[in-house]
């Protein structure tokens, strides 16, 4: 045999073992085939051989039928046919070839099979039809704390999740921590958000509720959270959904959060109820308006956080808030918007001086108040912020605001918080009569922001300063500690196992507020709330929320009661303060005052305001005295119905203590 013809039988047996490999290797069923077509083979050439034989036995001519020896084949062991040797050797290969290529490889081929469903199983490559189920996409260290919310809310339903991590240990760690009871109602699936495939084998059409959440430390999160929504959308769209679906979608970074609370998305908007949310803003509100976190571990104690104006700052309270947040990090921005949009009293309508302090201490002090200066342009140019570099003085400056209408200021230290400098500023703070101080250290290390908290001067546990510092997976040591005399106003947040609250979305209050604005103050709040809530769009939607979320703050300084009634005075001091909430809060989301031939030019067409909106421009930004009486009368109404909203909502109580 020549070269040549070696080196072709050689390739075709490579080109064959490759062909067999890939098709075994692709689907059982394709083994089956394989087995199959090798018994049919075998078995053809023993039948074929056999023809050659005819041994005569007792005087007749025997032959080696096909039923025989498929009686051979099938039944390896049935040698009970006497015969000369040629026929004894043909029925021998015939039960060797049986055992070889149908039992031997039958077992293998179904074994093959229970091996790669498990294996497939294990590894969330097996897709059911799923329905009336809730979808997780994605996997972070806020899943766990979501899954055991779902599993109080609903407790039967199943939830199927997406991730492109590896599913046996995500499992592992689900089981670890929410135990088997709920892990058996999870089914976790491998696959990719960004994948329109991935996305379809979850069903999405028959879901009660979907969760975007994405993965950890993901360098273009947002962006991939956004783009697998768009893909939601295209597959929902395809079934000509009759309701929209509700969708959780959660935004790592501020900056892309604060556009999407202002921003309809209207290729998405007929088939799903989009829903952003932020960590840091919902641990900001947590904090600050609930007053309160849950531990998911029954064994640990909840945490109360005080209230940041104490128990309320009245009319003629001589008092103030001062929050001191060190760290610049995501979280204390957050800190201090939310501070920001929340800390509005009725004493500043008399006092001008009478304003809430944010105090921000950073080494990179001046670059991140840059930044700010950059996100809230507007904000900067109406509220007094100053800059303090500790190191060279030269270089601080204060800026006062124009108006001088707004009643929160901003001020911004370049510094480390061990400087003696900074040390004895935090200390004369403590000492400072008619102020509530309460320090946050949000560092982004966990052991840097203890250290930073439990090693402030003196005078803050001594005067029993709340101090709040920032904790990622577990509060462990800060809980130890609140036995402790010098250390019980410490206390832990940030935590990333049970941050968002999944009561919030049905939330009435905001509802009730937007009602309010729409159609006055009713007798009684009726269904009608969810009428006309489920239709608006996602700005006014945040800032009905917003609104609600003061509640807290007015309840303290007013001493309002669920059955109170106010006279024309009352409900002129509360619209101011409404008013002046207000301000802050457009101004954080963009907006802008008129300028004066924007404001000469309303006078002449007063039905430019609705374009001027659109541009971000509010006509209504500014002094509350200022305003014609057809504008104050939302910020009256809002305050006259407060009472209605707290008694309504039925959480009195709760809004009174933390």
């Amino acid at each position: 045999m020549s070269k040549k013809e070696i080196r072709g039988i050689e390739v075709f047996h490579h080109w064959l073992m490759r062909k067999f490999d890939r098709t075994v290797s692709r689907s059982v069923w394709l083994q089956f085939v394989w087995l199959a077509g090798i018994t049919l083979l075998v078995f053809a050439l023993l039948f074929f051989v056999s023809w050659a034989f005819n041994p005569k036995i007792g005087g007749e001519t025997y032959s080696l039928r096909f039923l025989n020896l498929l009686n051979h084949y099938m039944n390896p062991g049935s040698f009970n046919r006497p015969g000369d040797g040629n026929s004894n050797f043909l029925v021998f290969l015939t039960s060797i070839a049986g055992m070889i290529f149908l039992w031997g490889m039958l077992i293998v081929v179904f074994s093959n099979m229970l091996e790669r469903r498990v294996n497939k199983i294990q590894n969330g490559r097996v897709y059911y039809r799923f329905t009336n189920h809730i979808v997780i996409i994605g996997y972070d260290n806020m899943t766990i704390g979501l899954i055991r919310q779902l599993w109080e809310k609903y407790h039967d339903v199943e939830i199927v999740m997406l991730t492109i991590q590896r599913v046996p240990g995500v499992r592992r760690e689900l089981l670890s921590h929410l135990g088997e009871d709920i892990e058996k109602k999870i089914i976790i699936l491998s696959g990719n958000r960004t994948l329109e495939e991935d996305l379809k084998k979850l069903h999405l059409h028959n879901c009660r509720e979907i969760f975007l959440l994405g993965e950890n430390e993901e360098y273009d999160h947002d962006s991939l959270n956004i783009d697998c929504l768009k893909k939601i959308a295209y597959i929902l769209e395809e079934k000509n959904m009759a309701t929209r679906i509700r969708c959780t979608v959660l935004f790592e970074y501020q900056s892309t959060f604060a556009i999407f609370q202002q921003l309809d998305l209207d290729e998405i908007k007929s088939c799903i109820e989009f829903v952003p949310f932020n960590f840091y803003e919902t641990w900001a509100q947590k904090i600050f308006v609930d007053g309160k976190y849950q531990s998911p571990d029954k064994r640990d104690d909840d945490i109360c956080y005080e209230y940041l104006d104490g128990s309320g700052i009245t009319k003629d309270s001589p008092c103030t808030v001062h929050l001191v947040i060190a760290g610049m990090s995501r979280m204390g921005v957050a800190l201090g918007v939310q501070a920001s949009h929340l800390c509005h009293f009725p004493n500043f309508v008399a006092n001008r001086t009478k304003k809430t302090r944010i105090t921000f201490i950073d080494e990179n002090a001046d670059r991140e108040m840059n930044f700010l200066k950059g996100r809230y342009l507007h904000l900067f140019n109406e509220i007094t912020h100053s800059y303090e570099d500790i190191e060279n003085p030269s270089n601080n400056k204060t800026w006062d605001s124009e108006g001088n209408f707004t009643d929160i200021e901003w001020h911004f230290i370049k510094g480390q918080i061990e400087h003696p400098d900074i040390q004895s500023k935090i200390s004369f703070w403590c000492c400072q009569e008619n102020v509530f101080l309460t320090i946050a250290v949000c560092f982004e290390h966990p052991p840097v922001a203890i250290a930073a908290g439990l090693y402030m001067p003196y005078e803050v546990y001594e005067r029993n300063i709340p101090v709040l510092i920032r904790q990622e997976t577990s509060h462990s040591i800060l809980s130890m500690l609140k036995t402790s005399p010098r250390y019980k106003n410490v206390k832990a947040f940030g935590m990333l196992n049970n941050c968002y609250d999944l009561e919030k979305a049905d939330d009435p209050m905001p509802m009730m507020v937007n009602y309010v604005y729409k159609e006055g103050i009713p007798e009684k709040f009726t269904d009608d709330i969810k009428t006309l809530w489920h239709p608006l769009i996602i700005s006014h939607k945040w800032s009905n929320k917003y609104n609600s979320d003061s509640i807290r703050f007015k309840i303290r300084s007013f001493n309002i009661r669920p059955d109170d009634r106010f006279d024309k005075e009352q409900i002129e001091l509360m619209a101011k303060v409404e008013h002046n909430r207000w301000n802050i809060e457009k101004l954080l989301m963009g907006f802008r005052a008129t300028n004066q031939a924007e404001k000469e030019e309303i006078a002449r067409s007063p039905e430019i305001h609705a374009e001027l909106k659109s541009r971000f421009i509010h006509h209504c930004i500014g002094n509350y005295d200022d305003l014609k009486d057809g504008f104050r009368e939302y910020d009256r109404r809002i305050s006259e119905a407060l009472p209605l909203i707290i008694r309504e909502a039925r959480i009195y109580e709760m809004l009174l203590t933390p």
